[in-house]
């Protein structure tokens, strides 16, 4: 069965077998996963080093990069390139800037130099993913029509919640109790941490199937893609969750 996925890049209709010699494999769909996670996290500590050098930089590369790596990902899933590795690889180091860039910003600008906030969120982040895997793998949790559609739905309302926010954000306020670091903050953040673990049992389900029913080849750029996704979406919010239990 092919399950439907919130990712718009793990789109099932994409996973469907072909006629191409060369079918996805979990080893491939791995070893370019490893392959973009690189490259974030290579680009996102030089953003991190050169903004400690000239913080004039970091509003520049943090937004800069942000916005142009959302606008290249829109292009990705809508165009759906054959040959995605490039465009897929100039995402993962427009992200790295902005994760670098997000990231001195936290830990020098809202904690006010605190030390260890993105090594705290690096560990749970990975701590979630295995986690995650681990239930996937031993079947506790499987991603059926109907998780799907529930987590779909989730992942929804929680990006248009970030969209209304950005529009507040131009008129100088934000959505109430978001980025605050009381009980009420700390719980909207643990939801959307949450959230963002369950996403990943759907990734998880979408490749297999993409292995299972032979997928093309280039599909494991797509699978990787949409992993890498979801794990920066889960690093961004576990670096807010810790930096709210920082600040108490």
């Amino acid at each position: 069965m092919v399950y439907r996925s919130g990712n718009p890049a793990l789109n099932p209709q994409y996973f469907q077998g072909g006629v191409a010699s060369e079918r996805m494999t979990l080893e491939g769909t791995i070893n370019k996963t490893l392959t973009l996670l690189g490259l974030v996290s290579i680009t996102a500590m030089l953003s991190y080093s050169i903004i400690g050098n000239n913080p004039a930089l970091g509003g520049i590369m943090t937004i800069g990069g942000a916005v142009l790596a959302t606008i290249l990902a829109l292009v990705i899933l809508f165009v759906r390139p054959q040959s995605p590795q490039v465009l897929m690889s100039m995402y993962a180091i427009l992200e790295g800037l902005f994760i670098g860039g997000f990231s001195y910003m936290i830990e020098n600008y809202y904690l006010g130099g605190t030390e260890g906030v993105v090594l705290q969120a690096l560990v749970g982040t990975m701590a979630v993913f295995f986690t995650m895997l681990g239930v996937y793998k031993f079947g506790l949790i499987k991603p059926t029509e109907k998780f799907v559609l529930v987590v779909s739905s989730l992942v929804g309302a929680i990006m248009i919640l970030y969209l209304f926010n950005f529009i507040l954000m131009m008129f100088g306020t934000t959505v109430p109790f978001l980025h605050s670091s009381g009980p009420i903050g700390i719980g909207i953040s643990v939801v959307f941490i949450v959230v963002a673990a369950l996403f990943l049992i759907v990734d998880f389900g979408m490749i297999e199937n993409g292995v299972k029913y032979g997928a093309p080849k280039n599909m494991e750029w797509y699978g990787a893609f949409g992993l890498v996704l979801t794990l920066v979406w889960l690093y961004i919010e576990m670096l807010k969750l810790v930096a709210k239990l920082r600040d108490n």
